[in-house]
């Protein structure tokens, strides 16, 4: 059937043969069929979703009714989350409905969590609110009229992050709510759960909240599954982290002193409210103008720090003991979180690794805004028990997986290391890098003055001045990845004024500044952070693709820690260092070619990858092989004039 499918029936409706996408997919019914876990590194322009979407089914059919259960699609990405329930299943549907594979229509749902939906009958309260406001808030409440037809708040666009949080169903949905027998939410949670419902979609972060629930005996948020499959597998463990890490925040606890007043328990606020501000005093740093650049730093607990959590921990529990019955449950549970968080610090413990999180304060506050942080120092047996202990068949895919065919690095990071049954798969690109790309390594003579000039200022001139003989060689149609937003405003600052092209800088969040670069015939794109991955530049808006540093990671506090485990530095580089530089590379240099007609040079600027370099062969490794590579910069003129059309 995946022959017949792959080879006949989706080609007759217009896609390409692709004798990859083949074999991943029986990689992947191989997997289902025998319980396992599978790691699949697909290259670029595969149709990996395809292959998954298709050995599910297929499975799925072939499964006793009794034993029917739905599949679960893991993303870390919106954008490959409507895609898929918009996109490939409805195509895949049709098709596969045409030639008699099923009887019906897939049906898929997308889950969120709950505040990314309206509650009805606060959204009504909210629309009478500003009903008797006037004229003057006639723009709100239009859009507030719009949330009456639109369930999911993400699709509400102009709707405030007060508003929204004033019409979000509430963490505690009451059951004897007199809205609820025709409440939209309640309607989407039963569709939700429905028999018929075939693939439940939903991030890494609801998948893993799941996992937790269910780890803890409470009521599950997806339906019970018999599968998952998790795309963009390689952000799991950085949403991993996120969900186990524990934070005790100043923001966070004057939150709750606001929930408390509207308690009117007044003297219990007061209380809370000096804990506070004491531990905030015992934890300002005492440089604040070097919070901007070291925003996280290792937790100190000093006695004055342990004798401020102990207070507060005294503070809560006295609370919770006097107002135990007249508490809201879901207050009850942020106190006793609070509490145990901050015993995390008041006597620190070895599997934890902990520091402060530093934020510059905000317009007219006064001090710095910081969290106390607390993360496992074992992430990846906790990923262990959360996920693959369930034994459930687990397709993990994405095209940054291994590094060569190495899959050592992903396999300890995810927790599969074990003894977990691990079948691994790698298939290269179907794009012919070797004839559509040119890999351009500056003389190291040149880009040494780029890494280690006079001065600061003099490097970022350097860096312009060669980034902008690079952009002429190309005649624009360059896009410039930073590694650092600080480096790309002066280089933005350096460039401005001195190409023939309009120059565009993407800021953090500038998904705006993308989407203008896309609609220009011919632009200059200076970006970093999300561009490195997740955004497609198909066609010749992209025909030179600058990388300006290789991409190691920032050492943090957490990365010092786990660098205690490694008997030496050099280890631990080439451990953890190196394959997380190797990844993030191989997901920029993904930006170059999207399509089989793209055509891209791509010039790494950083000495350490020129040939000679200490990670020229890292680098080569990370790369599809047989690229050719020069010194030259004028060959990328040469390389594009034999490939482009004039124009």
């Amino acid at each position: 059937m995946v022959e017949t499918i792959f080879r006949q029936q989706l080609p007759a409706h217009g896609m390409a043969v692709r004798e990859g996408q083949i074999k991943l997919c029986h990689t992947m019914l191989n997997t289902l069929y025998n319980k396992e876990a599978s790691l699949c590194d697909a290259g670029v322009g595969l149709g990996k979703t395809y292959a998954y979407l298709v050995a599910c089914l297929l499975w799925q059919s072939q499964r006793p009714r009794a034993l029917w259960q739905p599949v679960v699609i893991s993303t870390a990405s919106v954008a490959l989350q409507e895609a898929i329930l918009q996109e490939y299943i409805p195509f895949l549907s049709s098709v596969l409905l045409q030639y008699g594979h099923f009887n019906r229509p897939i049906q898929a749902v997308l889950r969120k969590g709950k505040e990314r939906f309206v509650c009805d009958l606060r959204l009504l309260e909210r629309q009478r609110q500003m009903a008797q406001r006037g004229e003057r808030f006639a723009r709100r409440a239009a859009i507030l009229r719009q949330a009456q037809d639109c369930l999911d708040l993400d699709k509400l666009p102009g709707l405030s992050g007060f508003d929204r949080r004033q019409i979000c169903v509430p963490e505690q949905c009451p059951r004897l709510c007199p809205a609820r027998s025709r409440c939209r939410y309640q309607w989407y949670l039963r569709e939700s759960n429905g028999s018929d419902v075939s693939i439940q979609i939903c991030n890494h972060n609801y998948l893993l909240a799941d996992a937790f629930h269910r780890q803890n005996a409470w009521r599950p948020l997806l339906r019970d599954y018999q599968a998952v499959v998790i795309d963009e597998a390689h952000r799991l463990p950085e949403a991993t982290e996120q969900m186990l890490t524990k934070q005790l925040s100043i923001k966070g606890l004057r939150q709750l002193i606001h929930c408390l007043e509207q308690q009117h328990l007044t003297r219990s606020a007061q209380q809370l409210r000096a804990a506070t501000e004491a531990l905030a005093t015992v934890c300002q740093p005492r440089e604040p103008d070097r919070v901007r650049a070291e925003r996280q730093v290792s937790y100190q607990p000093t006695q004055e720090r342990q004798a401020a959590l102990t207070d507060l921990q005294s503070c809560i529990s006295e609370l919770l003991r006097r107002y135990q019955v007249r508490l809201p449950m879901s207050l009850r549970h942020q106190l006793q979180a609070t509490s145990e968080t901050a015993a995390l610090f008041a006597q620190p413990q070895e599997e934890w690794i902990t520091y402060i999180e530093y934020e510059a304060a905000a317009e007219g506050q006064i001090g710095v805004q910081f969290a106390l942080c607390a993360v496992p120092r074992n992430q990846p047996k906790h990923l262990y028990r959360l996920l693959w202990q369930r034994e459930k068949p687990t397709i993990l895919t994405s095209g940054t997986l291994a590094v060569g065919h190495d899959f050592t690095h992903i396999r300890r990071q995810l927790g599969l290391d074990n003894g977990t049954a691990v079948q691994t798969v790698r298939v290269a690109s179907p794009f012919d890098y070797v004839q559509n790309c040119l890999l351009v390594f500056p003389p190291r003579s040149a880009v040494h003055k780029v890494d280690k000039p006079s001065g600061e200022e003099a490097s970022h001139e350097c860096l312009a001045r060669h980034i902008e003989q690079l952009i002429h060689e190309a005649h624009g149609h360059t896009l410039v990845l930073f590694t650092s937003y600080d480096q790309m405003g002066h280089v933005y600052e350096q460039l401005e004024g001195r190409l023939p092209v309009p120059l565009l800088k993407a800021p953090r969040g500038g998904h705006y500044f993308v989407e203008q670069f896309k609609l220009c015939d011919n632009a200059v794109l200076l970006a970093g952070g999300p561009c490195w991955e997740g955004v497609d530049f198909p066609g010749d808006m992209v025909s030179l693709l600058v990388i300006a540093r290789l991409p190691f990671p920032v050492p943090d506090p957490v990365r010092e820690a786990r660098r205690q485990q490694y008997p030496d530095l050099h280890s631990y580089i080439q451990a953890e260092i190196v394959p997380e530089m190797q990844q993030k590379l191989r997901q920029g240099f993904g930006r170059a070619i999207r399509t089989e007609t793209d055509s891209c040079a791509v010039a790494i600027l950083d000495p350490r990858a020129a040939p000679g370099g200490r990670y020229h062969k890292a680098v080569l490794d990370a790369l599809p092989s047989g690229i050719p590579i020069t010194t030259k910069t004028e060959d990328i003129q040469t390389f594009l004039r034999a490939r482009k059309s004039p124009d």
